[in-house]
């Protein structure tokens, strides 16, 4: 057994033994518990700050889930995300990073640990249930899309960050502590297809310099612009992150 495996049962064993105790006896913890500490804690830890054994691995740091602050949503800017987006980034996973694909969870095991998930940030209690920015209906594929979305692309100001040719080299990269993507590159940890980028835009990505575009481009532009980013992207690369993910994945968890 290696180091970080021998951490693991430690954990495993020490989150287990602390649970309450009804009559003498240990009551068996929740399934929401059970399922993080199988599959999650070793990237994300025992108390869900992001500092699992794994987490040193990792070029981007796994998820403090104890702030409540998330990316990858389909709610406005500052808000929470809904239980359908953590289910998403729970199965699907987020490409490019450790976090892949966790679609071995029974529908019944990915809401339960949503709701541990959700119980380690006193955001989630305090705030009533998020609703998502509406996606506006996609409108059929017409010719001239991509061109035009090329000019919503300079209209937004979005070379500003991102750069002319969106290789995530515009004037203000430098001066920003999160460098902009490189739009040119995939796979995009919020899903590749027009429709991800959408709802990227329309609500921007909370504790980074992307905004929320929300009511500033009109339904049209918003597709677009997607279909422009959708077409300047090369093939999906592995990067060391989801390689480093898919390590912790074989040696930590129970893959059915």
């Amino acid at each position: 057994m290696s180091s970080s495996q021998a951490a693991l049962v430690a954990t495993v064993g020490l989150l287990l033994s602390a649970a309450p105790q009804v009559a003498g006896q240990v009551r068996e913890p929740s399934l929401g518990r059970r399922v993080y500490v199988e599959h999650c804690a070793v990237c994300h830890g025992d108390k869900g700050d992001g500092r699992g054994d794994a987490a040193e691995h990792f070029a981007t740091p796994p998820r403090d889930f104890t702030g409540g602050r998330y990316k990858i949503r389909s709610t406005p800017s500052g808000q929470l995300p809904t239980d359908d987006d953590l289910a998403r980034s729970i199965v699907r996973g987020l490409p490019g990073t450790g976090m892949v694909p966790q679609d071995h969870l029974s529908e019944a095991e990915v809401r339960a640990v949503i709701e541990y998930v959700k119980s380690l940030s006193p955001r989630f209690a305090a705030a009533p249930p998020p609703a998502p920015v509406p996606i506006p209906p996609e409108p059929p594929p017409a010719d001239g899309s991509v061109a035009r979305g090329r000019k919503v692309y300079e209209k937004a100001d979005c070379g500003e960050c991102h750069g002319r040719e969106a290789r995530g080299d515009g004037p203000s990269a430098k001066d920003l502590k999160i460098k902009p993507a490189d739009l040119t590159r995939r796979p995009f940890k919020g899903g590749s297809s027009p429709r991800d980028i959408v709802r990227a835009v329309i609500t921007g990505f909370d504790g980074t310099p992307m905004p929320s575009y929300h009511l500033l481009l009109d339904d049209g532009e918003l597709w677009d612009l997607a279909r422009y980013v959708a077409s300047i992207g090369g093939a999906p690369g592995v990067t060391p992150d989801e390689r480093e993910g898919w390590h912790f994945a074989r040696t930590h968890q129970r893959r059915r």
